[in-house]
Formats: structure tokens, C-alpha cells, sequence
């Protein structure tokens, strides 16, 4: 009986990949550097802020002017991510 249970628990949950469009994309803004920032989720619980400020910062070089800003949503099981990702053209860092 336990094995059946244990068989239904890991074939009946699944994968879960979502990727979320917030704003309109702008075109005029080339696609050169991506940053993310994200937070985990483990056995259900997960604790962070994700911003967008914070995504922009993380890229390399850091997001100056935004194309796309995307929310990620991935699970497995009892495991995940959730991640607010910038597209954009990077600044040059001041020498």
C-alpha cells in the first residue's frame, strides 16, 4: 500500500514551467543582457523579494534600458523557483 501511495505522489505531481509577460515588449531596445533575480522554494516553503531593480543589477553589464521584464515560475515536485528576469541593453561601468 505505501509503495502505491509513493508511486501516485511521485507520478501524479509534476513539472511546472510558467513564463509571464508583465509589460509590453520594447522593440526599440536591443536584446543584449539578461538579469534575474530569484528565490527557491523548498518542500512548499520559499522566502525572498524579487525585484526589478535587483534583476537589472544582476545582469553583466547591469540592464540600463528595459526590452522585456518576465516573471518565471518553475516546480518539481516539492522544489522550485520563482524569478523576475530584465532583457535589456546593459551600461557601461565608469572607469
Amino acid at each position: 500500500m505505501r509503495s502505491i501511495l509513493l508511486a501516485s505522489f511521485i507520478f501524479l505531481t509534476g513539472c511546472v514551467n510558467i513564463t509571464t509577460q508583465v509589460a509590453p515588449e520594447n522593440p526599440a531596445v536591443k536584446p543584449i543582457t539578461q538579469g534575474s533575480d530569484c528565490s527557491y522554494i523548498v518542500f512548499g516553503f520559499g522566502y525572498g523579494t524579487n525585484t526589478i531593480e535587483g534583476a537589472m543589477r544582476n545582469a553583466e553589464p547591469p540592464v540600463a534600458k528595459i526590452r522585456s521584464i518576465s516573471y518565471d515560475t518553475f516546480t518539481l515536485l516539492m522544489f522550485g523557483s520563482q524569478c523576475v528576469t530584465v532583457v535589456g541593453e546593459g551600461s557601461l561601468p565608469s572607469q
